[in-house]
């Protein structure tokens, strides 16, 4: 797993230890685009769904909600919103979506205002709410990805269903101040699908100890980088030819990957939501 996981001559210095079965499948875990036709019966979608909600959420706010999209044609329209590689979100059995969702505190508020008592949202109109909020989401989402992968089913995460969230928001029925922020495609992986445990960096560049090493800084660094491009492309060599990992980073940060779909207008689709984001 270790050898799969960063390249059979780049495995850490300390081997795991105890290796328990989640982590032996936080360590196989890879995305799965090919499904099975076989379904994600309810009782193990609740499953998932509670230990999702049971994952943490900051100061208790629970401003997360999540929407278990069964629906073919629901499915289709998810796949045509994300615009690119859309054949594992409308096969897939079931598609999560995430939402940031203040939905309940704006009850409770117009509630409260009725009463005869107006409460402050303002914090609404700051960035550090959106962000625990997407920070909540990626909690949630990566519990459910555990629970599911203990069951032994596949995932992939759909950050793709950002390339269109007013769609997205129709297509699930969310109100216009309930943001969708990721989905989480479930299903039975095809075990024929030509796809493995894709290699990370060595752990020395992404794990530090007591104090953070600047890679820029550090001479191995560009070393280990450039071992990296060589590990993940063997990798990649079993689907033909790839451009080498370090070309596609800078590539996915350039202004023309940044606005080829509208994920750059996300800030200006939260305050239309009634965010501020100061």
């Amino acid at each position: 797993m270790l050898a799969a996981r960063y390249g059979a001559g780049h495995p850490p210095e300390t081997t795991p230890a105890p290796l328990t079965e989640t982590i032996a499948n936080q360590l196989r875990h890879r995305s799965v685009r090919r499904w099975l036709d076989r379904d994600v019966d309810g009782p193990t979608l609740t499953a998932i769904l509670t230990a999702a909600q049971s994952a943490a959420t900051s100061s208790n706010k629970q401003t997360v909600s999540v929407v278990a999209v069964r629906d073919a044609e629901t499915k289709q329209g998810l796949a045509e919103a994300a615009r690119q590689m859309a054949g594992h979100i409308a096969h897939a059995p079931v598609v999560l979506v995430w939402l940031v969702d203040h939905s309940r505190a704006r009850l409770l508020a117009a509630r409260a205002t009725a009463g005869g008592e107006a409460p402050d949202l303002g914090g609404l109109g700051y960035l550090e709410e959106v962000l625990a909020s997407v920070t909540d989401v990626g909690i949630a989402a990566q519990a459910a990805v555990d629970a599911a992968e203990s069951l032994g089913l596949g995932t992939v995460y759909l950050g793709s269903l950002r390339n269109d969230v007013p769609r997205v928001r129709e297509l699930v029925g969310a109100p216009r101040d309930v943001v969708p922020v990721l989905g989480l495609a479930i299903g039975h992986p095809d075990p024929e699908e030509n796809a493995g445990t894709k290699p990370r960096l060595p752990l020395e560049l992404f794990a530090h100890r007591d104090r953070y090493v600047d890679c820029r800084a550090d001479p191995e660094a560009a070393a280990a980088l450039a071992g990296y491009d060589e590990t993940l492309a063997g990798y990649y060599s079993r689907y033909g030819s790839h451009s080498a990992w370090s070309d596609q980073l800078l590539g996915r940060l350039s202004e023309e990957a940044a606005t080829k779909t509208t994920r750059h207008l996300l800030r200006e689709e939260f305050n239309r939501s009634g965010y501020g984001l100061r």
